[in-house]
């Protein structure tokens, strides 16, 4: 990736609604960077001139989803219908659960069907 536009200047391009969709620009380490962006701005990928790269998804409600990087760790979270995050996951083995909601025994039904309670 070459700076076409020198040490100081970025350069972002819009669509018509006046969303950013492009961003190329230098970081503070010297790096020549380029970013796409969805309609929400959401970064959807990033790459800089010594080839490292991100890429993103989001749900439709904008809440990233999953993350890969050019050294293939990556990254996925799970949400709730809410967007809140629920779970986490990467690729070295590290995983979380958060924020797992509490239910009362009809909505346990409603999802689960009729179960039997066993009692030790």
């Amino acid at each position: 990736m070459k700076n076409i536009l020198g040490k100081k200047k970025n350069l972002e391009f819009y669509n018509k609604k006046g969303v950013l969709v492009y961003n190329f620009y230098r970081n503070s380490d010297g790096y020549c960077c380029e970013s796409t962006y969805d309609d929400r701005e959401n970064e959807l990928t990033y790459k800089n001139s010594s080839g490292y790269r991100y890429e993103y998804t989001y749900d439709d409600q904008g809440n990233k989803l999953t993350y890969e990087n050019s050294d293939g760790y990556f990254g996925e979270y799970t949400r709730d219908d809410k967007g809140k995050e629920l779970t986490f996951k990467d690729s070295n083995g590290v995983s979380r659960g958060f924020g797992i909601p509490e239910y009362t025994m009809e909505e346990l039904v409603a999802k689960l069907g009729n179960f039997k309670i066993k009692k030790l």
